[in-house]
This record gives C-alpha cells, structure tokens and sequence, in this order.
C-alpha cells in the first residue's frame, strides 16, 4: 500500500511555529494583567490601587478616600449586611462583603468575614482565596 503526502507542515516547523504563537500570548496576557486593563483605584473611593492600600494599614482605612464610598457602593455594603443579618449562615454574601473590604485596604475587617463564610462552607474558594490575600496584606 502506498501512502500519500502527509498533509500539513512538518514538526520541524510546526513545533516552533506553536511555541512563538504560544509565548506571544503570554507575554500580551501578562502585559495586559500588570497593566491592570487600565483600571486603577478602589470601589470606596480614590487611591485604592495596591501599593497605597499597603501604605494605608499604618494611616487609616480611610486614609486616602475623599468623603467615603460612593453612594452605590455604601447601598451594596448596606444591601450585603442587611442580607448578612437576615441570613447568617450565607456565606456568599460574607465572601462579597469580605471582597468589598478587600479591594478598600480594610483587611482587618475582611478577614472576620472570610472566616465566617468558611465556618458556613469549607469548600467556598473565594472565601479561602480572599482570606489569604487578606492576610498576605497583613503581613509587615
């Protein structure tokens, strides 16, 4: 039996051709993650990015933010804990809340909540993921 040509490239090339399309990806992804997909700030308010949440332990949580949340963000926090005390055992609600204290830099107060919504449901990823960035930030 005759066999006949073997269709698309050959490995020589197409293995190499893969790994460059592979890494300039990566390196878009990477670019677009460290740029943050221009978003910068935080959900309370001004100077919320990263570094100045780190900055601000030692100042204040509300170190940096020009008269408090905006009004959508207080009613969210408002709707979560009212949600929170009608429904103690909803650790959804506790992780987003634990997530809202996260993005401001108020990680005393994320952890307690992270750690209640795990007390709920061992197995709530969120909650385990923001309780240890939470604590990650903590650490001098």
């Amino acid at each position: 039996m005759e066999t006949g040509p073997a269709r698309g490239l050959p490995p020589r090339i197409y293995l190499p051709l893969v790994a460059v399309t592979s890494l300039i990806f990566l390196g878009v992804m990477a670019y677009l993650v460290a740029a943050g997909f221009g978003v910068s700030g935080s959900v309370f308010g001004k100077g919320g990015a990263p570094d100045a949440a780190r900055s601000q332990r030692s100042q204040g949580s509300q170190a940096n933010v020009e008269g408090g949340p905006p009004p959508a963000v207080a009613e969210q926090v408002k709707s979560l804990r009212d949600r929170i005390a009608a429904h103690p055992g909803d650790d959804v609600a506790l992780t987003q809340l634990g997530d809202m204290y996260l993005a401001a830099g108020k990680y005393g107060e994320a952890i307690p909540l992270y750690r209640r919504a795990l007390n709920v449901n061992p197995r709530n990823v969120a909650a385990q993921t923001g309780l240890a960035q939470a604590q990650d930030a903590m650490r001098p």
